[in-house]
């Protein structure tokens, strides 16, 4: 080869190189792997059902009478009402139990549910005594009451608010951030009108009704279960349960719960 065929192939190759270094990548090399969320879980698709009753030991406590006052519609519409900090039933059933799913939750992801929980002012009393919600579900609080009420949240952990319901058919809207330990909302006029509140992340909770039983939806695992109830304390247990089972979980108060050193 001469000289000039040479110089001809060296300048071709340096052509050739310099094209190969400047070449752009294919679009499947410069896109990276999109990330791929995993979907929300749906409640319904819950297959497993643990229900239970939660049982007082010994004597129940006597709920003392209340004198009502602060309004003139309380004077004559609340007579007769007593303390609901402990109500059993006839047959040693608590009522206003907090159930839920301590731990074996995690893991997934959660949507606040759309329906909304309703919490009414009858009679100047709350009803119900208890509420469970998940974060972001709403709780729309009426006034049934021909009378002034206040909606005194008493939160820690989410912001608190104080409401004005000044006349019957008032009602408020609202929602909470966080996952919170049940807090108390009150009225300051009436003092002894109250509510617990509980906020989840998660939507394994309930509350035991008028009979004193609960049910729980659950996917299959191993959980903790709590009961929490506001004068008796909490008490947890153990409970793994497999697809499509129907399985049973009691827990037991007494009027020695909840005090000092127990």
């Amino acid at each position: 080869m001469n000289r000039t065929g040479f110089i001809l192939l060296a300048f071709l190759l340096a052509v050739v190189l310099l094209a190969s270094c400047n070449q752009t990548p294919s679009a499947s090399e410069n896109i990276s792997s999109p990330r791929i969320e995993s979907p929300a879980y749906d409640p319904s698709t819950a297959t497993s059902t643990i229900t239970g009753s939660i049982k007082f030991d010994g004597t129940p406590p006597v709920m003392a009478p209340i004198k009502p006052g602060g309004s003139r519609f309380c004077v004559v519409n609340a007579r007769g009402i007593t303390e609901q900090d402990v109500l059993v039933t006839k047959d040693k059933k608590l009522q206003n139990v907090v159930v839920y799913v301590r731990s074996g939750w995690q893991g997934k992801t959660y949507v606040a549910p759309v329906d909304p929980v309703i919490l009414d002012q009858q009679r100047c009393v709350y009803v119900p005594h208890v509420v469970t919600i998940g974060i972001g579900q709403k709780l729309k609080v009426l006034n049934s009451d021909n009378t002034f009420h206040n909606v005194h949240a008493r939160s820690s952990v989410n912001t608190p608010l104080n409401l004005a319901q000044p006349e019957k058919g008032s009602e408020n809207i609202f929602s909470f951030d966080h996952a919170e330990p049940p807090f108390r909302i009150g009225c300051d006029l009436h003092s002894w009108m109250g509510v617990w509140v509980a906020v989840f992340e998660h939507p394994f909770h309930s509350k035991t009704d008028d009979s004193g039983k609960y049910e729980l939806k659950l996917p299959p695992g191993k959980y903790e279960i709590a009961a929490w109830h506001e004068k008796l304390g909490e008490k947890v247990k153990q409970m793994e349960v497999s697809a499509n089972e129907k399985a049973q979980l009691d827990f037991n108060f007494s009027a020695n719960d909840g005090k000092s050193g127990n």
